[in-house]
């Protein structure tokens, strides 16, 4: 039985030694399944360890997951206020002054549709009262402990390190983007 076992071991070392220089995507380390990317030098393949990327598909989507629960939880500690024209010191009296030239410019395209004046102040008043709700709001955070500002902020950390983890390494972020930039023509 000992010697169907070292026999058993000497054929994985046989299979892994082919398996890495036939330089294919899918290399068994330690029972562990990981993707292998050989970086290629002027049209050659290079299999060599230090040249090689390791990418992981769970780390990659693990990461955004942590990077979006981080997102999620940032926003549940944020508190949205609004003073509708409070930044023009008009108060609430002074919503009339968006509604007038919407309604007037409604009225104008009701009498005539193919009135560009009626099209115009509809469309600006429209643009102008979007603008006004945004710039009117007011975002703060709940007050909290540095140990829940810590908890706060650690899956965007993780998630960071795990995305990169994922891409492989710094290396495989530098060949990312490399990859994704327009070729350069002369």
């Amino acid at each position: 039985m000992n010697k169907k076992e070292e026999e058993i071991q000497r054929k994985l070392l046989e299979l892994e030694t082919t398996v890495l220089k036939e330089n294919t995507d899918l290399s068994l380390v330690e029972g562990r399944t990981d993707l292998t990317v050989g970086t290629k030098q002027a049209g050659k393949s290079s299999t060599n360890k230090d040249e090689a990327l390791t990418k992981s598909d769970g780390a990659y989507f693990g990461g955004l997951g942590l990077i979006i629960l981080g997102l999620i939880m940032v926003f549940q500690h944020i508190n949205v206020g609004s003073g509708l024209l409070g930044m023009l010191g008009l108060g609430s009296g002074g919503f009339l002054v968006l509604f007038l030239p919407l309604m007037i410019g409604i009225g104008m395209m009701l009498f005539n549709s193919k009135n560009k004046w009626g099209w115009l102040v509809t469309a600006g008043s429209c643009v102008f009262l979007i603008f006004s709700v945004l710039a009117s709001l007011t975002m703060t955070f709940k007050a909290m402990s540095l140990l829940q500002m810590i908890v706060l902020f650690l899956p965007f950390a993780i998630g960071g390190s795990l995305l990169v983890k994922g891409m492989g390494g710094p290396k495989g972020v530098v060949q990312a983007i490399k990859s994704n930039m327009p070729e350069k023509s002369e």
